[in-house]
């Protein structure tokens, strides 16, 4: 018995000396640890900076647009017949709500979200948003069924060189299906991009954003839809604007904030309504933290608002955030009162009370809307009237006006023929300068349609705006009307984007410009399929048919108004007979797709367009023949 008690002594002071062993060496680990904490964290918090202050490549800003907003709600809404709104302004707390169960920190303050009905039957919800990338934000939309899951992901504006596969099909189709009770994890749920990460993982973020706030207010119930104001139609136009606040401290820069304030009426070509939104400041996406003290670096300050149907979105690299962002602000301004003078879908505007009257009698007409009338008829002349604004009875008569696509017959198209003639328009400055120049219409039936004309005219009066600023880059684009000035600091030339004509979401190449303009025509902006053929929105005046053989154009030149007339006249010309045109017009260079012969797409550009275009390599490039013309050709 006493040996058994002995025993279990001693088992007991073997178990505390191992006890006070192992405190001992804890402490001796601990001591260590601290004694090297302070040659070790230097090292981690240096790479960390240098990781943090990594900086953009000179050639990683390239601005690329694939849809418009009304082209975006149209895929996500495909079978609504309204749309309502909801501008949604979180409180604070709802807003931490939203952080926490996110688990990340975003900036928006409210959302504008979007309903779509089919006879009073919600069909689903969208937020159009945007995320950072790895510099430069990108906009997307995101579409939910009333059951909580994605119907549709869509990217509208990619700003960066890099990261671009995200706008594809084939990687956004994994979306479809997920609702806010999937994680959507990179390499679990979402399968990445190599060389794209970080664009991947922003996506996902931004999803997992939209799916969060609409789970929380609107399948929940606690916004109820029939409150909201109600949107014929289905395209909605609304002002957009996103700015950033700068804060001197180490967290990263906030995305976009929602402001409040500036009234206006915008149209689309499906309706016209009023709205409501305010601008405090520009849209800063790369910023730094500016000192006290120290003068502050270049920003690229960015504005977007709906202007003529499209998005209108002006970006200028300035130190003077105030001096650009009223420059931005005041060029968009006039692009809007150009919109008021120019639009055929807004009854109170110069063209439609033109288009009302001057078929009865001599109506005196505004000298801008006089302006970009004479500029059309240069062009009809040109062109021995391959261009013409008159063409607006024959567009309503196929449909595009209304959406309705349908092919008219021959009779109804002949019998529209003689309305539609650039030498229908009479124009009378007469000889007293006190009195106003008048515009006649020599047929009944003649309207005038400024759309192959008017987003460049408009562009050009916005660059007249902002030059009065003394601002000394700048990127305006209407639509994708583009024309840059100068160049981003630091860089010899501003990328833009040249649209792959069959090939949603990619690109054929970009454009090195500076101090020109270029825009875009082609089939796949507003067209049509009946019995497997395809009927474009860009009908030939003399035949009264869509034009067929060409796919696009795009045209380079020294201003808005040359290339927004140039790209639909060399459309309808075609290849040959365009690129003829072309040669004649000093300073305007083009590239334009057609249906080759042997059922491939043919891509035929001028030597001084060649010399301003890098082509990439695009999926499906064997179904591409390339050839360049010199000017002698």
């Amino acid at each position: 018995m006493l040996k058994r008690i002995d025993s279990c002594l001693c088992r007991d002071d073997k178990d505390e000396w191992v006890l006070i062993f192992l405190m001992t060496t804890k402490r001796i680990f601990f001591i260590i640890v601290m004694f090297l904490l302070p040659f070790i964290l230097p090292s981690f918090t240096l790479n960390t900076v240098t990781a943090q202050a990594e900086k953009e490549p000179a050639d990683n800003f390239q601005l690329q647009t694939y849809l418009t907003e009304e082209e975006a709600l149209a895929l996500v809404f495909p079978e609504c017949d309204k749309i309502v709104t909801d501008e949604l302004v979180m409180a604070a707390e709802e807003k931490n709500k939203l952080e926490k169960l996110l688990n990340r920190r975003f900036y928006e303050d409210g959302f504008k979200v979007y309903i779509g009905k089919k006879k009073d039957v919600i069909q689903g919800y969208a937020i159009i948003t945007e995320e950072i990338g790895k510099f430069h934000p990108f906009t997307f939309i995101v579409g939910v069924k009333p059951n909580g899951k994605i119907n549709n992901v869509a990217v509208l504006v990619y700003r960066e060189s890099r990261g671009s596969e995200i706008v594809r099909k084939r990687f956004l189709y994994q979306f479809i299906g997920k609702s806010f009770k999937n994680p959507i994890r990179i390499n679990k749920d979402i399968i990445n991009i190599t060389g794209a990460t970080m664009s991947v993982q922003c996506m996902c973020a931004g999803v997992r954003k939209v799916l969060a706030v609409i789970n929380e207010y609107y399948l929940s119930g606690k916004r109820k839809v029939s409150d909201f104001e109600r949107v014929e139609g289905c395209t909605v136009v609304q002002a957009i604007n996103r700015s950033q606040n700068i804060e001197d401290n180490n967290e990263d820069p906030p995305t976009s904030v929602f402001c409040k304030g500036l009234q206006g009426e915008f149209s689309s070509e499906n309706v016209i309504m009023k709205v409501s939104l305010n601008f405090e400041q520009g849209e800063v996406v790369k910023v730094h933290s500016d000192k006290k003290g120290v003068p502050a670096e270049v920003k690229l300050l960015k504005q977007t608002r709906m202007i003529m149907g499209t998005f209108a979105e002006v970006s200028i690299y300035s130190n003077d955030e105030k001096t650009a962002g009223k420059a931005i602000d005041e060029a968009l301004n006039e692009m809007e009162r150009m919109d008021c003078i120019m639009s055929n879908y807004k009854d109170d505007s110069e063209l439609s009370q033109l288009n009302k009257k001057a078929a009865k009698l001599p109506v005196a007409c505004n000298k801008e809307l006089l302006d970009v009338i004479e500029q059309s008829q240069y062009y009809s002349e040109l062109s021995n009237g391959a261009f013409d604004v008159t063409i607006s009875p024959l567009v309503a008569l196929w449909g595009f006006f209304d959406e309705k696509g349908h092919v008219p017959s021959s009779k109804e198209i002949e019998r529209l023929l003689p309305a539609v003639s650039y030498k229908n328009i009479v124009i009378n400055k007469g000889g007293d300068p006190e009195k106003p120049v008048t515009v006649f219409f020599k047929n009944a039936q003649t309207q005038i349609d400024l759309g192959a004309i008017g987003k460049g005219y408009a562009v050009d009066k916005a660059l007249e705006v902002i030059k009065k600023f003394s601002v000394d880059n700048a990127c305006i684009n209407l639509g994708g009307n583009i024309y840059v000035l100068g160049t981003p600091p630091g860089k010899n030339a501003w990328k833009i984007g040249v649209q792959h004509p069959r090939n949603k979401g990619e690109i054929l190449g970009y454009l090195e410009l500076k101090n020109e303009a270029t825009a875009t025509s082609g089939d796949y902006e507003r067209f049509f399929e009946i019995g497997g053929k395809r009927y474009s929105h860009i009908i030939d005046p003399k035949t009264g048919m869509p034009v067929s053989g060409t796919i696009s154009v795009t045209i380079v030149a020294p201003t808005g108004t040359e290339v927004d007339g140039l790209s639909t006249t060399v459309f309808v010309l075609g290849s040959e007979r365009g690129l003829e045109l072309i040669k004649k017009i000093s300073g305007a260079d083009a590239l334009i797709a057609y249906e080759g012969k042997d059922g491939k797409i043919a891509i035929t550009m001028t030597k001084g367009f060649h010399d301003k275009f890098k082509k990439i390599n695009v999926e499906g490039e064997d179904n591409v023949k390339w050839h360049v013309v010199a000017s002698d050709q």
